[in-house]
């Protein structure tokens, strides 16, 4: 089964990335939680910090089969400002 990978940085809206997650590992879709500038944890939006499973160096898209990029201001921002990110889109 190809993985899903939720791209985040800070200022990410939290329910839209985390609830991505939560779903999907309860029917056991392999899902990861990537930092794009490979912090160890990222805080949201509203002021909640979660720990990342990987940062973007990690990332391998060969078994990609899905990339998440939840919304949230100024979390958005930087995702778009991301080049490694940007290329892999």
């Amino acid at each position: 089964m190809k993985e899903v990978l939720v791209f985040m940085a800070d200022g990410t809206e939290e329910i839209e990335a985390l609830t991505v997650v939560d779903l999907l590992r309860r029917v056991n879709i392999p899902v990861s939680m990537v930092s794009v500038n490979d912090a160890e944890y990222v805080t949201g939006s509203h002021a909640i910090t979660v720990k990342m499973d990987m940062g973007i160096s990690a990332v391998n898209l060969e078994n990609v089969g899905m990339i998440v990029l939840p919304g949230g201001m100024p979390g958005t921002n930087k995702l778009m400002d991301s080049e490694k990110l940007t290329k892999m889109i």
